[in-house]
């Protein structure tokens, strides 16, 4: 029987065994393989890309991706590797040379990887055809991408020279590791008696302290100017925090874990029982092979998930942030009432009479000679605050279609709109000298911020709301004043018709501004980021579920004569499940955990890093849920297949 017979032989005998195998680096290839037609799609980059930035992102994002599907496939490679040790060692009893050895690892490493790569073709050209006309959809591109093949045969011979660069690299590894390896070793391999650790206790304690310590750097972030990150440097706080979590992840999980697991064991009621007494144990004897996979399972998990997190919020948070940005559905400067005049007649005949509110407002700007102003005085072009009175305030929240109280403002008593959320509000009680006609001043008094704006902040920065009272006088001494026009209606906000109408009128005028327009191009800016990040991602999920997976198969196989003995010792199938669900979840659930801990802190540091416009909001939750509710699933899936996968080897073992 030659070598191609013997590896298509051994893959069918142990299909069982390889089928997850063959499916996770099918969905590896797919996503590669649908990346890789999307990067090559010349089309579609033409229209989303002028500056040659989404071309350089598809670039690294490609590097990224190839580089963590080499390690992927290495590290299944050898942990299939370890798994045939005894079968192996006979094929060296039976006279077969290491070199032979090799060729036959090289042709079932083939089989699996060509039946992989036309699987993911098949799949990635259905996927990257729905990324496609998902992409012209949401960027409302002028492309028929019905025309557009299925299949890009660039990609197809980029991925077929990767998936030889791969079988290459699996080549080697496996000569060098079958090399190395003697008789003796592969015939006794698999039967490597797990020693007990010795734990120290001050590197569990350290571990702690190294983990509370990159926390509590992580989060003195949001002190603002007067923590460390400011004080000291962002770059040596940025390295601190990520020594600390790295190392003490290590410690945590070599130390502190079998040391925590040892304390258990001493108490009685809970060590003695019918399942606990054979999953400590366990544990406790294997936590050393398994230290260096869960830690770096954990960080992987916590990297991806910071990642796709800070993704998520970098693209989310902004664009709800939109409705501060631009409050209404068109805004400008008026140049004169004929203007208006046009804007409304059009507007109307696009969207009707009754679907449209319109206001116009006076804004008078004003200097000031106070030391210590607050950022959005210098924030414009010309230095100054724009004067509103507190009924036209009102009004144009009320068309916003948003309920806000402020305090009663008389006097000279005034409230600033911010453009940034300051909890410390350091802005309330202070006096600014406004600068009038004749070289008169007045004095306003600062009682209350607020972060809901009336008008965008292209049109007004710094907005001091005044009494109605304070504003009359002032509006007589015939200071600059600059009127705005905005325009409210019923799905205004995403009509791009009445902006395509309004534009010809307003070119090159960065005082028109326009709800849909913005988010057109927010959208076209960052929704091709997000997709090459979430790319990136999928595979991270994908290959941490099946390394787990591959962990846990490989434990419970080499426990099949221990679950053997169980039963004969009177443990039901019932007891026996309970027993392979506590060590497989044990094993899950230490990455899992110290993964999502460990981004939820990276993520506060990122969340201080972007300018707060809606205050006190949930938006900065919902985009960190989200991630962590994609990475659960796709764990939680894998247990599920993981624990039924170890059920049904222990179960149906005859010995």
């Amino acid at each position: 029987m030659n070598l191609l017979s013997i590896a298509q032989k051994n893959i069918r005998k142990n299909f069982s065994f390889y089928s997850l195998y063959l499916v996770s680096v099918s969905f590896v290839f797919m996503v590669f393989f649908s990346f890789i037609s999307f990067a090559m799609n010349e089309v579609i980059m033409e229209r989303i890309s002028t500056d040659g930035r989404v071309e350089m992102m598809s670039k690294a994002v490609a590097i990224l991706i190839m580089g963590f599907v080499l390690f992927y496939m290495s590290y299944a490679n050898t942990f299939f590797m370890k798994r045939r040790m005894k079968e192996l060692g006979i094929y060296s009893l039976l006279g077969y040379r290491k070199s032979t050895m090799t060729r036959l690892l090289s042709f079932e490493n083939f089989f699996i990887c060509i039946s992989a790569l036309g699987i993911g073709i098949f799949f990635g050209a259905f996927l990257h055809k729905l990324i496609v006309i998902g992409i012209v959809h949401l960027l409302d591109l002028q492309i028929d991408a019905s025309k557009i093949p299925l299949i890009n045969l660039n990609a197809v011979y980029v991925a077929s020279v990767f998936v030889f660069v791969v079988l290459f690299v699996l080549f080697l590894s496996n000569w060098k590791f079958l090399k190395k390896s003697s008789l003796l070793t592969l015939v006794r391999l698999g039967k490597k008696v797990e020693q007990q650790i010795k734990v120290k206790i001050w590197l569990a304690v350290l571990g702690v302290i190294l983990l509370i310590l990159g926390y509590v750097t992580a989060l003195d972030i949001t002190r603002g100017k007067d923590s460390f990150w400011v004080t000291v440097g962002f770059g040596p706080m940025a390295m601190i925090t990520l020594i600390s979590v790295v190392v003490g992840t290590i410690f945590f999980i070599h130390s502190f874990i079998p040391y925590a697991i040892l304390k258990l064991k001493k108490k009685k009621d809970y060590f003695y029982q019918e399942t606990n007494i054979i999953t400590i144990p366990k544990f406790i004897y294997r936590i050393r092979s398994n230290a260096k996979a869960l830690i770096i399972l954990t960080l992987l998990s916590a990297a991806t998930l910071s990642i796709l997190g800070s993704a998520i919020l970098s693209i989310y948070y902004p664009y709800a942030g939109l409705s501060r940005v631009i409050p209404a559905a068109i805004e400008f400067h008026i140049k004169s009432a004929n203007q208006v005049d046009k804007v409304i007649d059009i507007v109307k005949k696009t969207v009707g009479v009754k679907n449209i509110d319109y206001k116009k407002t006076s804004l008078i700007q004003v200097t000031s000679s106070t030391d210590n102003l607050p950022f959005e005085y210098s924030a414009k072009e010309q230095h100054s605050f724009d004067l509103m009175s507190k009924s036209d305030y009102m009004n144009l929240i009320q068309l916003q279609g948003k309920k806000v109280s402020i305090k009663n403002i008389s006097g000279n008593d005034c409230t600033l709109v911010k453009y940034t959320y300051d909890k410390k509000n350091i802005d309330i009680g202070k006096v600014y000298s406004l600068n009038l006609a004749n070289h008169k001043t007045i004095n306003v008094n600062v009682v209350e911020t607020t972060l809901i704006n009336p008008i965008g902040f292209a049109n007004s920065m710094g907005t001091l709301i005044i009494s109605d009272e304070l504003y009359a006088k002032t509006s007589k001494l015939k200071l600059h004043t600059n009127e705005i026009m905005s325009v409210f209606g019923k799905n205004m906000r995403n009509n791009k018709e009445v902006y395509e109408q309004l534009a010809p009128m307003f070119k090159n005028n960065n005082n028109f501004v326009s709800s849909y327009q913005k988010q057109y191009e927010y959208i076209s800016a960052n929704s091709v980021s997000l997709l090459l990040i979430t790319f990136a991602t999928a595979i991270f999920f994908i290959a941490t579920g099946s390394i787990l997976y591959f962990h846990s198969i490989s434990g419970i196989t080499n426990d099949k004569r221990e679950f053997y003995i169980l039963k004969k010792m009177g443990y039901k199938n019932k007891e026996i499940k309970k027993i392979i669900s506590k060590q497989i979840l044990l094993f899950f659930s230490i990455p899992y955990l110290l993964g999502v801990i460990h981004s939820i802190f990276a993520l506060e540091c990122f969340v201080a890093l972007i300018p707060n416009l809606l205050g006190k909001s949930s938006t900065f939750i919902l985009p960190i849920l989200a991630s962590i509710g994609i990475f659960t699933i796709i764990y939680v899936i894998y247990y599920i297949v993981t624990k039924y996968s170890c059920y049904r080897i222990i179960l149906n073992n005859k010995e």
